[in-house]
Parts: C-alpha cells; sequence; structure tokens
C-alpha cells in the first residue's frame, strides 16, 4: 500500500520565474508579439488561480 502527503499542492511554485523563462523561450522561438503576450497572460491566469474542490467545497490554499 503507497500512501502521499500532498503538501500545499502548487503554492510553492516560482511564478515569476517560470513565467519568466517560458517568456524568454518564446521570444527566442517566435517573433510574435501578440502570441507570446497571450501565452504569457494564459500561464499567469492558470497558476495564479489554483483552485481544488473537496466534498462539493471549493479551496483556494495559500502559503503559510
Amino acid at each position: 500500500m503507497t500512501t502521499l502527503d500532498i503538501k500545499d499542492l502548487y503554492v510553492n511554485l516560482p511564478i515569476q520565474n517560470i513565467i519568466n523563462i517560458t517568456k524568454f523561450w518564446l521570444n527566442k522561438n517566435n517573433n510574435q508579439t501578440m502570441i507570446v503576450k497571450q501565452t504569457l497572460d494564459h500561464i499567469r491566469v492558470i497558476l495564479k488561480q489554483n483552485y481544488f474542490q473537496y466534498k462539493y467545497r471549493y479551496f483556494k490554499p495559500t502559503k503559510a
């Protein structure tokens, strides 16, 4: 039997670092500014809206 202790889910991800690295690689491989901006906006929303559902209740973890 295996058990897992999920601590803080994705709360500890360095969001700004992820965005900066993604921006670097998008700019290096794509010259369309609008596509880069839209992609970064989507990534920002996805990473910052870290909600989850448990037993019909919604939670947003916070960094302690």
